[in-house]
């Protein structure tokens, strides 16, 4: 047991030295892991299985954490697909084209991108 609690200190200790190190410099602007730009090289390589795999999934999860996490009572939906035809595909597809034309937010998280997107192309009615 004193093994296990020692090995977690040392852990954590570690992992308290690498966030202040990187929160030295608070005027820095924080880069997202996942950025627009290479989201949107991932799902181009339309060869890579890998990659398609990865565009897929994160885009299904940035919308499927957007249904399950947002509370009706306190937070109106911005985001409407109920009668929407289109493939994943042709989304992601769609999403691509849209980013070409919005570049400014290239460095920004995808998953914030995502919604934007969607937000601005499936609005709901209010």
């Amino acid at each position: 047991m004193k093994k296990i609690l020692v090995a977690t200190c040392i852990v954590l200790a570690g992992t308290t030295s690498a966030i202040a190190q990187t929160s030295k410099n608070s005027n820095a602007v924080p880069r997202a892991h996942t950025s627009t730009q290479a989201y949107v090289e991932m799902c181009e390589k339309k060869s890579d299985g890998a990659a398609q795999n990865f565009c897929n999934g994160f885009g299904q999860g940035v919308y499927e954490t957007y249904l399950i996490t947002r509370n009706p009572k306190n937070a109106r939906p911005f985001i409407c697909l109920e009668n929407n035809q289109f493939t994943r595909q042709e989304h992601i597809d769609a999403f691509i084209k849209w980013t070409k034309t919005s570049p400014q937010y290239n460095q920004m998280s995808a998953a914030d991108t995502i919604l934007r997107y969607m937000g601005e192309t499936y609005p709901c009615k209010k």
